[in-house]
């Protein structure tokens, strides 16, 4: 197998660059391919079975995970997507010839909604299958089976630390980084979760992001760094004569407070015969750091696919409509959406036993996150019961209340009757109406 740490573009550029000779626009153009496709589609055309997730350019400040999270919108952001998808409960299902079944009773259900393993509740599952998702672009789980093969526990695993190497064939394994050993595990053997990429391995929205994140980090430094020095900015002393060795060094030991900010550069100073200050860096304000910071959460938000007034960003109109439950959707709809989808992709895939995946199928119920307001689910529920599309203990269940006899028979809005009375109630009706109309036709 390919090791794919020693890797990328920038590598490949620099032995290519080192050697130009024969160099024609044909082989130019070929190898500005090569350097674009390894990088674009998170391989590298020259060496079979190196995947990597983000580019290999590096932006002016050095920007870690750790750092990057320090950063106020990446910190909210990222909070924001795997604390919501945490809230989420998982419902395993079972095809039948009418549809489908809930099955409370499969071993996935207690590992996915109580206890994915031995430390972890499976609020922490979600998050941190989310969290890994939206820093790396990658999630992976160790899947820990019994002797039928039904999944009973999931042990979460770094995604920094494993990686994933391909075959000449096309098979592939993973390959797990701790504490200086490499364990290797089979394809069958771990859950993984990507977003976009090769197919193997999906790209890193904060490597891909490190440019503008480097930015924030650059902004949130010069804000620190003026007000540290009390809001003053830095100057020159200038004096309409030239000074002699001693008084020079007076004159800097003197006003070397003026520039330490601190208590000692909130004092008055006196400037005497002929001394002038001269301001050299501009405010923040003329800088426009205020618009620049703006800007800044925007760029992030933007790389996270979240809208910036759910980080408490208020200073643009959303276009995600009005009210709660309309943002809520967009939210819903455009961000969380899509990290549902593969989760659940990937469970149904490498999770349920072989044996069972025609017929068992795992789903995110989303419902929590459709909750509106008191009126709205009154509204959207009478909707429901009276078209005979729910029950009404269907609609006590999704208000958390107890389950009542006689209520679990589908009704319409003709007097809440049952569907299977309907035929009954509409042959009784037409006898009552042609009653009233002289020689009217009894239909019978």
């Amino acid at each position: 197998m390919a090791d794919i740490r020693n890797n990328t573009p920038q590598r490949q550029m620099e032995v290519s660059l080192t050697n130009p000779a024969g160099w024609g626009v044909a082989r130019a153009f070929n190898q500005a391919l090569t350097w674009f496709g390894g990088w674009f589609w998170g391989g590298n055309a020259d060496i079979p079975g190196v995947q990597m997730n983000s580019p290999s350019g590096t932006p002016f400040v050095s920007v870690n995970d750790q750092a990057a999270l320090q950063v106020s919108t990446v910190w909210a952001c990222i909070r924001l997507i795997t604390e919501t998808l945490g809230e989420l409960s998982v419902n395993i299902y079972e095809k039948t010839a009418n549809g489908r079944n809930v099955v409370k009773d499969h071993p996935l259900n207690y590992v996915l909604n109580v206890a994915p393993n031995d430390r972890m509740t499976n609020v922490e599952l979600l998050e941190s299958w989310a969290m890994n998702l939206a820093i790396d672009g990658n999630c992976y789980s160790r899947i820990i089976r019994d002797a039928s093969g039904d999944c009973i526990a999931l042990m979460p695993k770094a995604s920094q630390q494993m990686m994933i190497n391909e075959n000449k064939d096309g098979s592939y394994g993973y390959e797990y980084s701790y504490g200086g050993e490499k364990i290797p595990y089979r394809p069958e053997q771990i859950v993984q979760s990507r977003l976009m990429g090769n197919g193997l391995k999906g790209l890193s929205p904060l490597g891909y992001a490190r440019r503008s994140v480097a930015n924030a980090m650059a902004l949130n430094e010069n804000a620190t760094r003026f007000n540290i020095k009390g809001g003053k900015p830095a100057g020159v002393l200038m004096i309409d004569h030239v000074l002699k060795p001693e008084q020079r060094a007076a004159v800097r030991n003197n006003f070397a407070d003026l520039e330490a900010g601190g208590d000692a550069g909130s004092r008055l100073f006196v400037l005497e015969a002929g001394m002038q200050y001269q301001q050299l860096t501009i405010t923040p304000a003329d800088a426009q750091m205020l618009e620049q910071m703006q800007f800044s959460v925007d760029d992030i938000c933007r790389v996270f696919r979240v809208p910036s007034f759910m980080v408490n960003a208020h200073e643009k109109q959303t276009t995600y409509g009005t009210g709660i439950e309309t943002m809520g959707q967009g939210y819903l709809t455009f961000t969380l959406y899509p990290y549902v989808k593969r989760i659940e992709a990937s469970l149904n895939r490498w999770v349920v036993k072989p044996s069972e995946r025609p017929r068992i199928y795992v789903e995110f119920n989303l419902d929590s996150l459709l909750r509106a307001d008191s009126a709205g689910r009154a509204a959207y529920y009478s909707t429901m019961v009276q078209n005979g599309l729910m029950s009404r203990n269907e609609v006590r269940a999704k208000e958390n209340l107890d389950a009542r006899e006689g209520a679990d028979d589908l009704t319409v809005q003709l007097n809440l009757t049952p569907l299977q009375d309907l035929p009954k109630v509409a042959s009784a009706n037409s006898t009552q109406q042609a009653a009233k109309v002289p020689n009217a036709p009894i239909k019978e």
